[in-house]
Formats: structure tokens, C-alpha cells, sequence
């Protein structure tokens, strides 16, 4: 490798420099870019980055017309400055934006109904995961409930998904767990047994990744009415339910996982527009749990993003016309503007580190002329997919009607606790048939902008 220096001084060397120069090195010689492209490598320049006191703050946000997807890097220091912005490369086949699923050490996973995407901004490149074994044409119309996340002890990426089936499929009968491992490159149905629970509504919210688990919010027991956390090890693939004290959470709460310097965390979202972050000081251990902070600004607390080195934390507020972030001081208790804006629930801020994953694997670059011809024939597919989410939003009202016709059944009977419960299901439908009717709209506008150019 070299006639100088030892190999292993030479393997200590690479590993400690930034990707960009690694990029670069590879044209050195054979040997180089043969070492550079090994698992091994990657993984070990990994421990490195992780290592690094220089930390950043990646932020995604969203923007309405035109639906374009931005990406920052700020040094996530008092002045939290901007480093540099990155070029999103991967073009949606719908009007909307990409849902994110979770970002991990820099590597990030988007999912655009059964197209599953990793993008690793480090090296520029993104790409397109395999057809997952469920879909609709293999198992009929379910519902799913996603999540991403990095295993330490296998240096493995894993996408999860469990599909719970839908009330009117009749081919999906239990509900299954499958996973994509980036080390293998392939997904596999696992033979997990799914706990007696629901896994809470919130499809669209990253889930908390830690000590090699991903973690969901549910609802167990008979009546479907007690908080769980349910952990999914990426190794062992199996859950492992985690009780909450009595009475920490109340029964209109929302909950999402996250995780605060290092410890599992509860965003608590409660009927006052507060949100109360619950940490668990030692994992696994349900009497470590401590309310942590209570966020009460002017206007509600519309979603809690991410914590900040300094304490602060990133939060996603209100305003009118506009959603924007905004860095929430718990000592003071006062929110200062970041500046940024977007459309609401596409936020996204997350810790960043630079990496090489998905370096020894082939880049999906789009054609251009394949963009092109789907530009020229997106016209004809507009009418489609508008009545496309016609049947959509038919089918949401019919489940908010029949909802809402059994939560009144049920408070008839007084059973109080279960209609808490019902409300929740129903405010859930009630938002998803929102974004339909938005979708919709959106599809309309770029329907008459094409007429119009015709003419």
C-alpha cells in the first residue's frame, strides 16, 4: 500500500480524514480505492466520525409551491450558523414531498408508497431499495407503520415495517413484521410475534432509535387502553414491551418516541397545545422515568424536533399562513426564530455525521430522458390521480362516519375510557383526510397550470 509506511499506519491515517478527501483518494491507486470501498473501512471511519467534537445538526424543510425539498448542515454550537446547504438528488413521482421515515447517522430513509430510498448526502449518492415482500398486489390493501434505524453491534442499517391488515382485506389475516438489512441488501418477512397491542397512528414521525432498538408507542390490554413502549431489537428481531407508571401519561395524550442525550424519551403532546418530555434515566427500567421539561408557549407546541448541545430545543410552531422553527431556551422559557420555513409536518432536525455507507454500492442516477418522457406523460396519469384520491377520500369519510357512529355507541354505554380513545382514532382519520383533501387540491392546481400552458 505504500513503501513508506505500514499499512495499518496508512489504514489509521484514511480513516481519521473527511469523506470528501477519502472521495478523492480513491484515484490514487488501485489498492486505495479497493480498501476505501470494504465494509470494514466504512465501518471504522464510522466509529471515527462518531468520535469527532465537532458535531452537526441536519434540517429538512419543506416548501409548498413548488413542492421542493431543502437540506441544511448547522454547527450545532451557540450561534447555530449554517455550514453549508446540500443538493436534494432524487426526484418524487407524486406532487407531494417525500415522507421521512428516520435519519441515521447521516444516512437517510424516504418511503413513497412501496418505493423505499436511502440518501447518503456525504457521497452524493441515494438508492432505491428492492420492492418490499408486502404489497398490495402480495397481500392486499394494510396498514403500515415504519421505522429506521443503525445496530452498533452489527454496524447494520434496517428499515422496519409492520403491516397490520385493513379491515376490508381478506388475503392478510395476523399481522406480519418485515425488515430490509443494508448488509444484505434484501427484505425478509420475520417470524416476530407481534405483541396484542396497536401501534399508535403516528406514521409520518420518525420513531426512536437506541442501543440497537427501534421504538413504538402502543396501546395493549383488553380494551386497548394502556401506554406501552414497544421496542424492536434489529438484531434479535423480537419486541420487548416497556410499561409506563400509572398515571404518567394522560389518556388524550400523543405520544412519540425520541431520544434525548442519549436516553430513551416521551414527547407528550396534551390537550392544551403543551408537550411534556418524559426520559427514561435507565433504559429498560420503568421506575427511571422522569418528567424531564414541560414546554407551554403562546400559540401551542406544534411538534418537538430535536435537542441542541447546548439544551435548547427545536420546535415546530404555528403561525399565520406559515409553519417555522424555532430554538426553545427551557431555563428562560422563550423560543427565538431560526429563520427557516416550510410546510407543516415535514420538518425535520437530526444529528449528522459524515459517512461512507452505501459508498460500495451502485448509484441510482435518474435519466434524464427518462425524467423527461414522464414529465411529457405526467399530463394523462393527472386524471387518474385525481380520482385515485376521490376513492380515497370516500373511503376516510365512510371510516370517520362508522367511527364516530361507535364512539357515540360507546359513551352511550359509559365506557368513558374507550371513547377517550375513540377520539383519538377519529382526530387521527380526521387529519389524514386533511392531507387527502390538500393532496387533491394540489393535484387540481398543476392540472389546470397544464391546461392553461396548452392553451
Amino acid at each position: 500500500m505504500s513503501d513508506y509506511l505500514p499499512d495499518d499506519v496508512v489504514i489509521d491515517i484514511l480513516q481519521r480524514l473527511p469523506v470528501k478527501s477519502l472521495i478523492r483518494f480513491r484515484c490514487v491507486c488501485r489498492s486505495w480505492n479497493s480498501l476505501i470501498k470494504t465494509s470494514a473501512f466504512i465501518d471504522s471511519h464510522l466509529d471515527q466520525s462518531i468520535e469527532s467534537n465537532d458535531p452537526l445538526v441536519i434540517v429538512r424543510y419543506c416548501s409548498s409551491k413548488p413542492n421542493v425539498e431543502h437540506y441544511k448542515l448547522l454547527h450545532d454550537n451557540d450561534a447555530f450558523v449554517e455550514c453549508k446547504e446540500l443538493e436534494f438528488p432524487i426526484e418524487s413521482c407524486r406532487l407531494n414531498h417525500f415522507r421521512l421515515i428516520g435519519s441515521e447517522n447521516g444516512l437517510v430513509c424516504f418511503l413513497e408508497q412501496e418505493r423505499f430510498i436511502l440518501w447518503n448526502p456525504s457521497i452524493r449518492k441515494f438508492v432505491n431499495l428492492p420492492k418490499p415482500c408486502i404489497t398490495l398486489k402480495t397481500h392486499g390493501r394494510v396498514t403500515c407503520n415504519q421505522a429506521f434505524g443503525f445496530d452498533p453491534r452489527t454496524n447494520d442499517y434496517k428499515v422496519v415495517r409492520i403491516a397490520f391488515p385493513h379491515v376490508f382485506n381478506e388475503v392478510l389475516k395476523e399481522t406480519l413484521v418485515e425488515v430490509y438489512s443494508v448488509r444484505t441488501g434484501s427484505w425478509r418477512i420475520t417470524g416476530a410475534s407481534f405483541p396484542h397491542s396497536d401501534t399508535h397512528k403516528h406514521w409520518f414521525k420518525p420513531k426512536a432509535c437506541l442501543n440497537g432498538c427501534v421504538h413504538f408507542t402502543a396501546l395493549a390490554g383488553q380494551n386497548r387502553t394502556t401506554r406501552i413502549v414497544l421496542a424492536f431489537d434489529l438484531r434479535d428481531e423480537v419486541f420487548h414491551e416497556m410499561v409506563l407508571p400509572d398515571g404518567m401519561v394522560g389518556s388524550d395524550a400523543e405520544i412519540v418516541t425520541c431520544v434525548f442525550k442519549g436516553s430513551l424519551a416521551l414527547l407528550c403532546y396534551d390537550r392544551w397545545k403543551r408537550c411534556l418530555i418524559w426520559v427514561m434515566k435507565q433504559y429498560g427500567v420503568v421506575d427511571s422515568w422522569v418528567k424531564q421539561f414541560t414546554i407551554d408557549i403562546a400559540g401551542g407546541v406544534e411538534n418537538v424536533l430535536g435537542f441542541r448541545k447546548n439544551g435548547q430545543i427545536i420546535l415546530e410552531t404555528r403561525k399565520i399562513g406559515y409553519w417555522e422553527l424555532s430554538s426553545y431556551n427551557p431555563e428562560s422559557q422563550r423560543a427565538m426564530k431560526l429563520g427557516i420555513y416550510g410546510r407543516a409536518h415535514y420538518f425535520c432536525v437530526d444529528t449528522y455525521r459524515e459517512n461512507l455507507v452505501l459508498l460500495n454500492q451502485a448509484n441510482d442516477a435518474v435519466s434524464r430522458s427518462r425524467v423527461t418522457k414522464k414529465r411529457k406523460n405526467r399530463a394523462s396519469e393527472l386524471s387518474g390521480k385525481m380520482e385515485e384520491i376521490r376513492r380515497k377520500i370516500k373511503l376516510l369519510k365512510e371510516k370517520v362516519e362508522y367511527k364516530v357512529r361507535q364512539f357515540q355507541m360507546e359513551m352511550d354505554s359509559s365506557q368513558t375510557q374507550l371513547g377517550e380513545n375513540m377520539v383519538y382514532e377519529v382526530r387521527e382519520l380526521q387529519a389524514e383526510l386533511t392531507a387527502l383533501e390538500q393532496e387533491f387540491q394540489e393535484v387540481q392546481e398543476f392540472q389546470e397550470q397544464i391546461h392553461r400552458r396548452r392553451k
